[in-house]
């Protein structure tokens, strides 16, 4: 019976030894420094852009995106060639 309890105490020192050294352990890494991160550059902010209004479909569109087009002598914008192309045939068909 004695023999028992000696097993199931030097059973529980050596667990106890054990948590102590994963504790230790555990620590030691938790007070590492961090190496430090590479910080993501940040976002890049665009200035404002001047929209133009499109007349034949009436949609805005940020004038570096516009397609340009000379018809009777004024430069018109447009937010696409097909845009563009129905204001050429109107004004084919007005002539």
């Amino acid at each position: 019976m004695i023999r028992v309890l000696l097993r199931i105490l030097q059973f529980l020192f050596w667990l106890l030894l054990l948590r102590l050294v994963v504790r230790a352990v555990a620590r030691a890494f938790a007070a590492a420094p961090a190496r430090p991160r590479a910080q993501a550059p940040p976002p890049q902010v665009r200035a404002p852009e001047d929209l133009v209004l499109d007349q034949v479909c009436r949609t805005h569109v940020p004038r570096s995106r516009a397609i340009v087009a000379r018809i009777e002598g004024r430069e018109e914008l447009f937010c696409s060639e097909a845009c563009r192309d129905r204001a050429r045939a109107a004004v084919a068909r007005a002539s």
